[in-house]
């Protein structure tokens, strides 16, 4: 008599293989076993709330990979003593048939990732969507920021930068400002401005004050005399220059008259081939030919001083 075959392990067995058939299905299909994934590490050390296993990489807005694991880091080899951040190491995998798919054939290995980093890759956190708080991965080009690495000499996988999200900036900047407030001394400005305002009534409330504002009325009807005479002597020193004018330009314009008459007569005198330069020419040359003459006089006498006695000698052919 045969045994009987339960139900059970029958109805279990089934379903196991349709399982099976299921994920088989859906593994070879996906492709996955014929794709080349190439990991890399980030260290973020703000918050992570939002992003999940499987969220896209994206570059520019092209997706080239997912996250596969979110880890935790709580200090470093030292323990938790230490003053090391505490980090949130995420890996990533960069789908080289997503890039291929994108136009591009380089394949993201560690050398690569090492020369894109140098040429200042970073990645950073980025919201997919305000409304569910969904993050995702994104490496964007920005040489500007320094490259901090965390990773250690045990990571098996290259370390790609992070820069902080715009949250965290703004963030840092407001506890920065704060920081700096709490370094001021508030009572002392407090201080400060209490004894203005009290240095301020004292002031408002002086007898001298009081009395300076009782007679300023007065005072104003002083500097209003005292631009009506000015105004009255601004007048009077116009009609005196008024005066002078009437009198003195007549005098001024003959004068010039006279002047350029004189200047006239003097550039007939002396411009070129007149009667009076002429005549001052000759007589400078009788004057330089007898200044020769007296000239050969003395080297004669300076020669021969008894020539004054017995007179110029005489050749015998002038005889």
């Amino acid at each position: 008599m045969s045994k009987r075959v339960s139900p059970t392990v029958i109805g279990a067995f089934v379903v196991g293989a349709l399982v099976l058939a299921t994920v088989a299905v859906g593994v070879l299909g996906s492709g996955r076993f014929f794709r080349k994934v190439y990991p890399a590490v980030l260290f973020f050390e703000g918050d992570v709330n939002g992003l999940r296993v499987g969220a896209p990489v994206k570059f520019k807005g092209i997706q080239l990979g997912a996250v596969t694991s979110i880890l935790l880091k709580l200090g470093n080899d030292a323990g938790l003593d230490s003053k090391a951040p505490l980090l949130i190491p995420v890996v990533i995998g960069l789908d080289q048939a997503n890039i291929v798919a994108g136009g591009s054939t380089v394949r993201p290995d560690r050398e690569t990732i090492s020369e894109l980093v140098k040429r200042g890759m970073r990645g950073q956190l980025r919201t997919e969507s305000f409304v569910t708080g969904v993050l995702y991965v994104e490496l964007q080009m920005q040489p500007d920021t320094p490259a901090e690495f965390r990773a250690g000499p045990d990571v098996p996988y290259p370390e790609i930068p992070t820069i902080p999200t715009a949250l965290e900036e703004v963030q840092a900047k407001a506890g920065a400002f704060m920081a700096k407030l709490d370094s001021l001394d508030i009572d002392g400005l407090v201080n400060s401005f209490k004894a203005a305002a009290e240095s301020f009534n004292r002031l408002a409330s002086s007898p001298g004050l009081q009395a300076t504002l009782d007679g300023l009325p007065t005072t104003v009807k002083k500097i209003d005399s005292a631009a009506d005479q000015l105004h009255q002597t601004l007048v009077s020193v116009e009609g005196v220059t008024d005066a002078l004018k009437a009198d003195t330009v007549p005098r001024a314009n003959e004068a010039l008259v006279a002047a350029r008459d004189a200047l006239q007569s003097v550039q007939a005198v002396v411009q070129p081939g007149s009667p009076l330069l002429y005549q001052l020419g000759r007589t400078l040359d009788q004057l330089a030919q007898a200044a020769a003459s007296v000239n050969r006089l003395a080297v004669e006498l300076e020669r021969n001083p008894a020539m004054l006695v017995r007179g110029k000698p005489v050749k015998e052919g002038e005889r």
